[in-house]
């Protein structure tokens, strides 16, 4: 069995400073990962943590700083995709040391890891909401899956390439969805797509394959399905997606209830 951990949407500020003013983004990672590392006796090991974009709210070098501050601590080994609050020029010096990360262009990688192959591939437009696979993303990922028709995939992108029912969200989504759908349709293996942006755990479909949407750390988007909603946030909601793979993938969401102590049943 092998087991990868995605954590999405953590949207870190510059020290000192909170989201919206509200919420302390850093201090709810913390939290996070402090509740996760708890839980591994319990859901085995896990041999990586991918975090899907968003990684700071700024983009900024002294939310960089933070979040590297932040994941020192971390006990398990990490991979990052950007999303479209992060700058690539950002997640390529948080993540220097990282294997395969591209020196320039699309932040694109591909690790083999036990039973799966993890790919990550780059949506971000700087300076936009947005996103869009530029065309040589969309190469690399062909001639990449192209070589992996016997193992099982994961996926990992910010921007769903599905709808997902929240307008405001979907204005915003993987605009070039269609170009995605082709590469997808040809690759004949086992292949499942991971993503965060929407701030809700949430199952999707695109192209015959699932799509997973992992919650955030710190908040979420307002569940509002109506063509005119107002855009906005609430606290909490917050937690990880565990991708478990054996003979196939199971996603299991972990939420930060799951990190306190259990009572028994009688």
């Amino acid at each position: 069995m092998t087991r990868i951990l995605q954590v999405s949407d953590l949207h870190i500020m510059p020290e000192g400073q909170l989201f919206h003013g509200q919420i302390d983004t850093a201090q709810a990672l913390r939290e996070m990962l402090s509740g996760l590392a708890g839980l591994l006796p319990a859901i085995g090991p896990v041999e990586r943590i991918v975090l899907s974009g968003d990684l700071t709210e700024t983009g900024c070098v002294d939310a960089y700083a933070m979040l590297q501050a932040i994941m020192a601590e971390c006990p398990l080994p990490w991979r990052v995709i950007p999303g479209n609050h992060d700058s690539r020029e950002g997640v390529r010096a948080l993540a220097a040391d990282a294997l395969s990360m591209p020196a320039t262009g699309p932040i694109n990688w591909r690790e083999d890891v036990g039973d799966v192959t993890l790919l990550g591939v780059d949506t971000l437009v700087e300076g936009a909401a947005h996103g869009t696979l530029a065309a040589e993303s969309l190469d690399w990922l062909s001639s990449t899956l192209r070589g992996l028709q016997g193992r099982q995939v994961l996926l990992f992108m910010h921007h769903p390439p599905c709808t997902t029912g929240i307008a405001a969200m979907d204005d915003i989504g993987l605009l070039n969805h269609s170009e995605l759908a082709e590469i997808v349709v040809a690759h004949a293996g086992p292949l499942q797509i991971a993503c965060g942006h929407v701030h809700r755990m949430m199952i999707g479909q695109f192209a015959g394959r699932q799509v997973v949407i992992a919650p955030g750390t710190s908040h979420a988007v307002i569940l509002d399905m109506r063509a005119r909603m107002e855009f906005g946030f609430i606290p909490g909601h917050r937690g990880a997606v565990l991708h478990s793979f054996g003979d196939h993938c199971q996603s299991a969401l972990i939420s930060s209830a799951d990190f306190a102590d259990p009572f028994p049943f009688s």
